[in-house]
């Protein structure tokens, strides 16, 4: 399942504010966050790039693989560890 409304959420970006970015419609955008609407890589590429966050954030476990290893993220394509510097 993908975290899109999740990160949205994180980010305190509307369903609007990404479609105005994306320069989709916000009905695209609830349709693809709410799993009404399949979507292609590049379209994943795409919310990624709006929402400036790396394509695999958008994936489940992410976040919580990125929590457990304190900034380490097995890739889901290539299985290679990346690791992520978080700025908070």
């Amino acid at each position: 399942m993908l975290q899109i409304d999740k990160i949205m959420k994180l980010h305190d970006v509307s369903t609007q504010e990404l479609a105005s970015r994306m320069q989709v419609t916000p009905q695209y955008v609830s349709e693809v966050v709410n799993g009404r609407k399949n979507i292609t890589i590049l379209g994943l590429k795409r919310f990624a790039n709006a929402l400036q966050v790396p394509l695999a954030a958008l994936l489940d476990g992410y976040h919580e693989q990125l929590d457990k290893d304190k900034g380490n993220f097995n890739c889901p394509y290539c299985g290679n560890v990346i690791t992520v510097n978080r700025l908070e």
